[in-house]
């Protein structure tokens, strides 16, 4: 227990953290040479893990601090024994010049990494219009290479895409025998699009969603099946409800703007009114919403609630920002993982017990989100590829 308590003490001064109490506690220790050859074994082994370490100094600039620290008054340190005396000041001095190099090479260190992080950030740069379309007989097509202007498909489609990128879906003749086939948007993580649908209504997908829909929108209901995130602006058609489904809701309008968060890892799906009326419904409750209010549907409890909203944050990624008020570290990182395309990971962090606020483009390079997470929340944020590590 002694021999533990003596390579504590001896950390701790050679750190410079010890204080005056432990300090004279380690003379007494080495004058009584009991402890010799484990100061021996101490001392050599820092200067073994010591020396894989490269100084960032040249010899001269090596020796020229070896000189001031040899030059430097040593503390005064009263010892019975001169041999023990000798024995503290190489001690001494054997600390002084590690602590001198070893601060250097931990700049040095520091910088580099600093400098590697900036670099690996700057390579993981966010999101952009991207998506494939894949047709209810089976064409794919890639909506982000697609030229501009008009183009006929299989089924009836005809897709024309305008020169900002949107993209207007066209149903050429929805009475054939294509006419119940099933279509589908898919945005990749990284990805986001805007399409009119063939009834005029307008949707705009986040990162990571899928839209699907059939060739048939001259039926009595007007149905889509979304898994993500999507904003609608639903063109009015009277008797003619438009319906988005979700894997455990329905959202029900005639003709009104409002935002479906329904991404299969979340917890919650929420439906956000902007204007006019929906009607929101799970398997055992449903919800008429009014402008400025949200249904919250609970996942795990099978529970739909309806509250406030926030549409200023709601909307952000809609019109090309992050917002976060008094968001979970947790939900705020599932966002990152979306738009810039990478995996997080929490090392030794509860990310649901941290909250952050602030405000970033989604035009910046995640560079940009790091530097607002970091200073907020006292973590530490490493980049290698495409993985993203949070840690303490």
């Amino acid at each position: 227990m002694q021999e533990e308590r003596f390579s504590y003490l001896f950390k701790q001064y050679f750190s410079k953290q010890g204080g005056p109490a432990e300090i004279e506690e380690l003379l007494r220790l080495i004058d009584s040479g009991d402890y010799d050859q484990q100061l021996k074994t101490i001392i050599d082994q820092h200067y073994e893990d010591f020396e894989p370490i490269k100084s960032p100094f040249s010899t001269e600039k090596e020796n020229s601090i070896l000189t001031a620290v040899l030059n430097s008054s040593a503390p005064a340190m009263e010892l019975k024994t001169p041999g023990r005396s000798r024995l503290w000041t190489s001690i001494s001095i054997a600390a002084s010049l590690l602590m001198c190099l070893g601060i250097g090479v931990y700049f040095q260190q520091r910088n580099t990494y600093q400098n590697d992080q900036e670099l690996a950030a700057s390579l993981i740069v966010p999101g952009s219009n991207k998506a494939r379309l894949v047709l209810g007989t089976g064409e794919v097509i890639l909506l982000d290479t697609l030229k501009n202007g008009s183009q006929n498909f299989e089924g009836g489609v005809q897709i024309t895409k305008t020169k900002d990128g949107q993209l207007i879906y066209t149903i050429k003749d929805s009475g054939n025998k294509n006419a119940s086939l099933i279509n589908t948007i898919e945005t990749p993580r990284g990805g986001q699009y805007q399409v009119r649908l063939p009834d005029g209504t307008e949707v705009w997908l986040n990162a990571a969603s899928k839209l699907k829909y059939s060739n048939d929108f001259k039926a009595k209901k007007r149905e889509v099946t979304l898994s993500g995130e999507a904003y609608f602006e639903v063109a009015h058609l009277a008797n003619r409800p438009f319906l988005v489904h979700t894997s455990n809701q329905v959202v029900e309008v005639l003709g009104t703007h409002f935002n479906v968060d329904a991404y299969p890892d979340e917890e919650n799906q929420v439906t956000t009114l902007l204007e006019g009326q929906v009607k929101t419904s799970s398997k055992k409750q449903n919800v008429l919403l009014k402008p400025g209010e949200q249904a919250i549907l609970d996942l795990q409890h099978d529970r739909l609630k309806k509250a406030e909203a926030d549409l200023e944050s709601v909307m952000a990624w809609k019109n090309g920002d992050f917002i976060f008020k008094d968001e979970n570290l947790a939900s705020v990182m599932k966002k990152v993982e979306r738009w810039y395309d990478v995996d997080v990971v929490f090392q030794d962090v509860d990310p649901k017990a941290i909250k952050l606020g602030g405000w970033v483009s989604r035009s910046k390079n995640i560079s940009g989100l790091i530097k607002i997470i970091e200073p907020i929340t006292g973590l530490k944020i490493r980049i290698d590829g495409r993985r993203v590590t949070v840690m303490k």
